[in-house]
């Protein structure tokens, strides 16, 4: 029988949890009285509907990117998704940070998601492979039309914010979620275009005083591609667990 502890050190080999940022709050944050568990649920992010989804298919250990606990607590209500966990005897480990900058992690699954061949570190951590971003090439030069067209479908947006600053794109900078300020860095490596999320004003204007199309592909879309990847390498490691990926939780942003 796998435990909750099995699976958190199979998550610390491939992402080691002490990469994570000084800011995070990676790791084992809800562990639940039992330690045995048969069913995994994946998810971005663990919300009320995460939770009673998890409860009402049995998963006894939800493994998230975003961590639950991100600010000390200071009230517990019992509405609280914390809460919620602690009732159904449901564990949490939050993989963030840490798999944001690890090989084969959530920036390594996004370049290759986005078609790109050889991919490097875009802004390297240590000599290890640790980095932020990863930076590659297209096979072929896109125009920024088609390259926009490109992103949106290989990520599944339903839109995109950005600014166009160059209009042939090759060579091409991604960083999952809120990574936008890494355009400086993609500027010093020749970058084309950088995909990313939660740009704010002056970084697109600096993106396009820079020459660099910044694509604004929301920060769900940007990280949610771990997810599938992710379950599939847990299934490899423990073929006895049941592992799935959420079915209730989504984008938050809508466009109209």
């Amino acid at each position: 029988m796998n435990t909750v502890r099995d699976v958190y050190e199979y998550i610390n080999a491939f992402a080691p949890f002490y990469t994570a940022e000084s800011w995070d709050n990676s790791g084992l944050l809800v562990e639940a009285k039992g330690a045995e568990i048969d069913k995994v649920l994946i998810a971005l992010d663990i919300t009320t509907d995460v939770v009673e989804e998890a409860n009402e298919i049995g998963a006894n250990l939800i493994v998230s990117h975003h961590p639950v606990i991100f600010e000390p607590l200071k009230r517990i209500a019992s509405d609280d998704v914390v809460y919620q966990l602690a009732k159904h005897d449901i564990s949490a480990i939050c993989a963030h940070t840490n798999l944001d900058v690890a090989q084969g992690g959530v920036n390594d699954i996004l370049a290759h998601r986005l078609n790109l061949q050889n991919i490097q570190p875009l802004e390297p951590l240590d000599s290890n492979g640790l980095s932020l971003g990863r930076i590659g090439e297209l096979n072929n030069t896109m125009d920024c039309a088609a390259f926009l067209d490109s992103v949106k479908k290989e990520l599944g947006c339903s839109g995109l914010k950005y600014t166009q600053g160059c209009t042939q794109i090759k060579r091409v900078a991604v960083c999952g979620g809120a990574g936008a300020s890494l355009v400086y860095r993609a500027a010093q490596l020749q970058a084309d275009a950088l995909v990313t999320a939660d740009s704010k004003h002056n970084i697109l204007l600096d993106a396009k005083k820079l020459g660099i199309t910044l694509v604004d592909a929301g920060h769900y879309c940007t990280e949610q591609v771990v997810l599938q990847p992710l379950a599939e390498k847990l299934r490899k490691a423990f073929p006895s667990l049941c592992i799935v990926c959420s079915q209730r939780e989504g984008d938050p942003v809508q466009y109209q």
